[in-house]
């Protein structure tokens, strides 16, 4: 992520013609969709921008270096996308981490990142200004908004435990609810309960519509 002088990489962008230095990781699984993001933001004038198939190779190729912004694509598969959020603030604690996603997914991560691309609707607009944002600051994360559906839903995950979250995930897997407590290692009484609660927080009348929210928000089963 550095050149061979060891200094870090410097970028012009063309639409305000500032000199903006930057280091940006895109990690996605889904090699066209990775690809078309590093291709967009290098049109606008971010050379310094690299495609990660796994998260241990964008830990391999950026050890050392200081990474500015890591674009994670929540519908990634080969790693879990929560995990990889939670080890990129241990790894890279001054980087700018950006989920896309739909918003279902990105409402149930919004507290561990510092923005969001929603899809559908943000686009290369999108992108390109947080990467100019965060090449402006070059100290430490740079917040940036939510959308107001986005806020709304992360209030209501922001109300769900830990259990719960487990709890979901496994209800999106279509475990009843002796195999959840199995899994768990806690009483189906307990099972039952946080059941009750999650139908309560999300407003929903029974398990099925909980499955739906899980797999809608990508949560991942225990």
């Amino acid at each position: 992520m550095a050149d061979d002088a060891g200094n870090r990489p410097r970028a012009v962008i063309a639409d305000d013609n500032l000199d903006l230095a930057e280091n940006i990781a895109v990690l996605s699984d889904r090699a066209l969709y990775r690809d078309g993001i590093v291709e967009i933001l290098r049109q606008h004038g971010f050379r310094r921008v690299d495609g990660f198939a796994t998260f241990a190779r964008l830990l391999k190729a950026a050890r050392g270096a200081v990474l500015d912004l890591t674009l994670v694509d929540l519908a990634h598969e080969q790693d879990d996308p929560e995990a990889i959020l939670t080890g990129l603030r241990i790894v890279h604690p001054n980087a700018t981490v950006v989920a896309i996603g739909t918003t279902s997914q990105l409402a149930a991560r919004a507290s561990v990142v510092d923005g969001c691309v929603e899809l559908p609707g943000d686009g290369a607009s999108r992108l390109t200004a947080i990467a100019g944002a965060v090449a402006r600051q070059r100290q430490g994360p740079v917040k940036f908004p939510v959308s107001p559906e986005v806020a709304r839903q992360t209030r209501t995950w922001a109300s769900v435990t830990p259990r719960q979250r487990q709890v979901l995930g496994l209800l999106g897997c279509g475990m009843e609810n002796l195999k959840i407590a199995a899994s768990l290692g806690i009483s189906e009484r307990a099972v039952k309960v946080h059941v009750s609660g999650l139908l309560e927080k999300f407003g929903v009348g029974n398990r099925s519509e909980l499955a739906i929210i899980s797999c809608r928000a990508g949560v991942a089963a225990v």
